[in-house]
């Protein structure tokens, strides 16, 4: 007679209850299953979207305005009623006042032709231009265009603007714009500006929008502008200004480079470097937050590119989330309960020995 191992009893197996040990083990193993589900869902919220598709917009052309097609416009502003435009090359730069009916140029200041004038913009009752890779920049009087001082700069000088809630804007060709309160002219902050979630370059003339913190932009050689939102970074819609160029401008035009807002009519007018008018557009942007999402306050539409999903992702996060507390709970409790359970009561048959063969 032999006893199998695995027979009941005092020489076979009793079941025995899981240590400590195992049960945390367990307890462990399935939270990072569960975490493993949602934590990579989290990442890709509306709070942090990691790739996201700009929206194109169609300007609507109101009218145009003949503009000097030998200027090699570096920047256009307007203040009171008039152009204030910027141009470039080396024995060419200028800063200028021009009347927005006519096009005619009412006064002109040049610069030396050691300079390379850059971006301009209003500040402090004053005009303020950027010169290329000189690192200084020029303050001249509204109505007189004299000069009335300088400030120097790290850095090339591209494209500058003027926010009445966040100072001055200032990009130099690089990815990134730079940052200065509006007290003083330091440009001591950086704001990399993304693109569908990933870096971009070649940012030019810039113009501050008077109504909230963002910037509309050009890059170097696209005609076409973006908006950027200055609390992210992020670029969520662009202006495409290609069926303009096409249909009004020749082969002998540059590239788009001014950009200003009107703050009386809330139109847009845009030129180019050496191109032959200044055009007033219309631009109906969506009313998008500042990581690219519809605004809450306002109806979701069509154009809102899917960003409701997001909204229901987030829901199912914080749902899972608020289940698995419970789950691992009763997991716990019903590992503990087996724990402290007493063995199984052993038959008197099975004291006295395995189960014979």
């Amino acid at each position: 007679m032999e006893h199998r191992s695995d027979a009941h009893g005092p020489k076979g197996r009793i079941p025995q209850p899981r240590g400590e040990y195992e049960i945390r083990t367990t307890i462990v193993v399935i939270f990072c299953i569960i975490s493993s589900i949602f934590y990579p869902l989290l990442r890709v919220t509306s709070e942090t979207p990691e790739v996201w598709q700009l929206e194109v917009i169609e300007p609507e052309l109101i009218s145009q305005v003949p503009h000097d097609n030998f200027a090699f416009t570096q920047g256009l502003e307007i203040y009171e009623g008039k152009f204030y435009e910027s141009t470039g090359l080396y024995g060419q730069s200028s800063v200028r006042i021009v009347n927005m009916s006519t096009g005619q140029i009412e006064a002109q200041y040049n610069l030396s032709d050691d300079y390379f004038a850059e971006g301009l913009t209003i500040w402090n009752n004053s005009i303020i231009q950027l010169t290329w890779k000189e690192n200084i920049g020029f303050i001249y009087d509204l109505q007189t265009l004299q000069q009335i001082g300088n400030f120097s700069y790290q850095g090339e000088g591209w494209g500058i603007c003027n926010s009445n809630e966040t100072g001055l804007w200032l990009s130099d060709g690089s990815g990134h714009l730079r940052n200065s309160n509006n007290s003083t002219i330091s440009f001591i902050k950086s704001l990399e500006v993304l693109i569908g979630g990933g870096p971009s370059e070649r940012w030019n003339e810039l113009e501050c929008l008077s109504n909230n913190d963002h910037i509309l932009a050009n890059k170097w050689f696209d005609d076409s502008i973006y908006l950027i939102q200055t609390s992210s970074g992020f670029v969520c819609q662009r202006v495409d200004f290609s069926t303009i160029r096409e249909q009004y401008e020749s082969e002998s035009s540059g590239v788009l480079n001014g950009i200003a807002e009107d703050p009386v009519t809330g139109n847009f007018w845009v030129t180019g470097k050496n191109w032959s008018n200044y055009y007033e557009v219309k631009i109906e942007f969506s009313n998008l937050s500042s990581n690219c999402q519809i605004n809450s306050s306002i109806t979701p539409s069509d154009d809102c590119l899917d960003c409701q999903k997001d909204d229901y992702l987030e829901t199912f996060n914080r749902a899972l989330v608020l289940v698995s507390i419970p789950l691992l709970w009763l997991i716990y409790s019903a590992l503990s309960k087996r724990q402290t359970e007493k063995p199984p009561v052993i038959r008197q048959e099975e004291q006295e020995g395995g189960e014979h063969v």
